[in-house]
């Protein structure tokens, strides 16, 4: 008994089923591959970011350990260890007498993204004591 040819009734895929379900597979790798790509620059940034908190918290700590702090500005960068990242302090009289802010950025590039963390502390100011020359007593 020979089976009847006619739509339907041969075994397998045509070509054009074929071609959609590569497309479909095809879409789906694409997402996939882009979503790696964009948790991979999340990565990336997330270390910079962590990097950049560690440094402007050494940095901010260098500066509060200063004996006179004094309004002005200072930039720098962080050495052949750390070349992505730079630094750059304001400090400026707060309304609080006895009282200097200290504003802190630390700025980084990752992928051709500018980006900066940024610290900002009060901090007594005080001018160097000049010792009495009679070794002052109590």
């Amino acid at each position: 008994m020979r089976l009847p040819r006619g739509r339907g009734s041969a075994p397998g895929f045509t070509l054009l089923e074929a071609i959609v379900s590569v497309a479909i597979m095809a879409i789906g790798l694409v997402a996939v591959i882009e979503a790696y790509g964009a948790a991979m620059r999340l990565s990336l940034q997330d270390e910079y970011l962590t990097t950049a908190t560690f440094l402007a918290r050494g940095k901010m700590e260098e500066v509060l350990k200063e004996t006179a702090i004094t309004p002005g500005e200072d930039d720098g960068d962080f050495g052949e260890e750390f070349p992505d990242f730079a630094w750059a302090v304001k400090i400026v009289d707060s309304e609080i007498e006895g009282l200097e802010i200290v504003t802190l950025k630390v700025n980084w590039n990752v992928a051709g993204i500018d980006d900066e963390i940024v610290l900002t502390s009060a901090a007594p100011y005080g001018e160097p004591e000049a010792e009495s020359a009679g070794g002052g007593g109590a």
